[in-house]
């Protein structure tokens, strides 16, 4: 079975996180401990300061390691910081990245279909997956108010929601998943026990990513929580990597 990190990151950040993940030496060799065997991976810099200097980090990075694929964050065309949709399409085919990122709290901008609807289009289009952290909107209502809204314009697109709480988020994401076809959660806190379970019976495990967070958070809990559900080894599989791996070979740059 395939475990594929849907969300981890390496880099400086600028409040040290559980673990220590400076290097990309340093979340390789933790991956190895860990059985991991491929990641989605981001450079702090990207979330942090500016997606101009953390998406070559991230690209840097990930070229170190057959093991590790680039994720870009995004940011409004109109300031000409990342160009404009067909330059930022374009440099994605040439880099080979295949997934995206949006931090509009931390970068200061409105994701909706008035500053990113071009994007939103093309993403939705050509089925490129956006990863939202569930942390980077304020209070714990408005990850999931954000996705509701983005989703309402644009139905089709790939968005997951990365990183919520142990304590149980369903009543705010199970509606997206019923309403929504390509809506997901990552599993790295998803602890509410018998959880996975039910969103595979309800939902399909299609509905699901691996994720670690690390090293926000360790990355055992997230293997151990998957590797103990009450599932089949199908559906197992498919969350553990199967459905990233799907979703990022259906891509077209």
């Amino acid at each position: 079975m395939e475990w594929f990190d849907c969300n981890c990151w390496c880099g400086v950040p600028k409040s040290p996180p559980t673990a220590r993940a400076e290097s990309v030496e340093t979340l390789l060799e933790e991956m190895r401990r860990a059985g991991i065997d491929r990641a989605l991976l981001r450079n702090a810099a990207i979330s942090e300061e500016s997606p101009e200097v953390g998406n070559p980090l991230t690209s840097a990075d990930a070229a170190t390691s057959e093991r590790l694929e680039a994720a870009w964050a995004v940011l409004p065309p109109h300031t000409g910081e990342v160009g404009d949709v067909e330059g930022l399409l374009g440099a994605m085919r040439d880099s080979g990245v295949r997934a995206l990122w949006a931090w509009p709290n931390s970068h200061r901008y409105l994701l909706n279909r008035t500053t990113m609807g071009g994007l939103l289009e093309a993403m939705q289009d050509r089925g490129i997956p956006l990863f939202l952290h569930r942390r980077e909107m304020p209070g714990p209502l408005g990850a999931y108010e954000l996705a509701d809204s983005v989703l309402r314009d644009f139905p089709r697109l790939n968005l997951t929601i990365v990183a919520h709480g142990s304590w149980g988020e369903d009543r705010l994401f199970r509606p997206l998943m019923e309403r929504f076809a390509n809506f997901r959660v990552d599993t790295s806190r998803y602890e509410l026990d018998g959880g996975i379970e039910e969103i595979c019976n309800l939902y399909g495990p299609e509905r699901l990513l691996f994720g670690t967070n690390f090293p926000e958070t360790p990355m055992g809990g997230p293997m151990l929580t998957l590797l103990h559900a009450r599932i089949s080894d199908e559906d197992r599989e498919l969350i553990a990597g199967g459905n990233l791996r799907r979703m990022l070979e259906e891509v077209r740059l």
